[in-house]
Parts: structure tokens; C-alpha cells; sequence
């Protein structure tokens, strides 16, 4: 496990209350995950509530072998576990499947450009709340509208 202290400057500078907040909760996350990325109404996009949850991607690396459900599961429930704050966390692990690595989630702003199939449903998910119980398929899940997005932290 990895308590995230090292925030990326950009994250602090854009968004102090955000960092305030997630920097105090003990964002705790697996070794698999290599990157998180803010997404919604506490990112960039800003206009959030006071009960408003946060939106974090977790990156990691294409699952291997028949056991990454269980994998994924440990990748959730290692953040949701040690996150100690009365805000909400809506975690997802995202993996790459079409061997585009992600690039997406390194911009915060939508370039066609970037994606060579259009966006739509292009990157494994896998969720444990907010009505999802395991891998999401074929949702139709649309990239330029996770944005804006910001990467908050990078394994080094």
C-alpha cells in the first residue's frame, strides 16, 4: 500500500480546496495503480456541492491471467478502506485494452486527435459502486465527457 503524499503541483495549484481535502483523508492505494485522475465536479469542472462526492480514476496496468476481478476488487477496496473523510469517493480502475495507453487520461481537455476509435467504451472499467458490481462492458461510456480531467498523482 501507498499513502499518496506527493501530489502533482499542477493538482494543488489548480484546485486547493480539493487538495486540502484529499490530502487530509489518507488517500491510500494499491501498488498496481500508476496514476489517479480527478474527474467532475470537484476537478476541473468545477461548481460542486458541499455533499458532492469525488471522482478518482485509478490507472492501472491490463490485468493478466483469470484472477484481475479479484485483482481490481483489491485495487478498490485498498483506497475505499483507508480513506477517512465525510466526503465520498467514486473510484474506478481503468486498464488499458486497445493498447493506446491511455492517452486520454493525460490530457484535461477532449483532442479527436488523440483517439483513433472515437471514445466510446475504448478502456476497461471496473467499478464496485453507484449500481456497478464488477467489470463494465459495453456501456457506452464516452471519453470527452469525463472531461475536464487532471492527473493528481504518478507513480514515480
Amino acid at each position: 500500500m501507498n499513502r499518496i503524499l506527493n501530489f502533482e503541483a499542477r493538482f494543488a495549484a489548480s484546485l486547493p480546496e480539493t487538495y486540502a481535502l484529499i490530502n487530509s483523508s489518507n488517500l491510500v492505494v494499491h501498488p498496481r495503480v500508476a496514476r489517479i485522475v480527478l474527474h467532475g465536479s470537484r476537478g476541473l469542472a468545477g461548481r460542486c456541492r458541499p455533499d458532492s462526492d469525488i471522482d478518482l480514476s485509478l490507472i492501472v496496468e491490463a490485468p493478466q491471467g483469470p484472477q484481475s476481478e479479484c485483482q481490481f476488487q483489491e485495487v478498490l477496496e485498498t483506497t475505499l478502506t483507508h480513506w477517512h473523510s465525510g466526503i465520498e469517493l467514486d473510484l474506478a480502475v481503468i486498464f488499458d485494452i486497445r493498447n493506446c495507453e491511455l492517452k486520454c487520461f493525460h490530457q484535461t481537455a477532449w483532442e479527436d486527435p488523440i483517439c483513433q476509435i472515437g471514445g466510446i467504451d475504448c478502456f476497461g472499467l471496473y467499478k464496485i459502486q453507484k449500481g456497478f458490481h464488477g467489470l463494465v462492458t459495453d456501456a457506452g461510456i464516452q471519453v470527452k465527457l469525463m472531461y475536464p480531467c487532471l492527473r493528481i498523482w504518478q507513480r514515480p
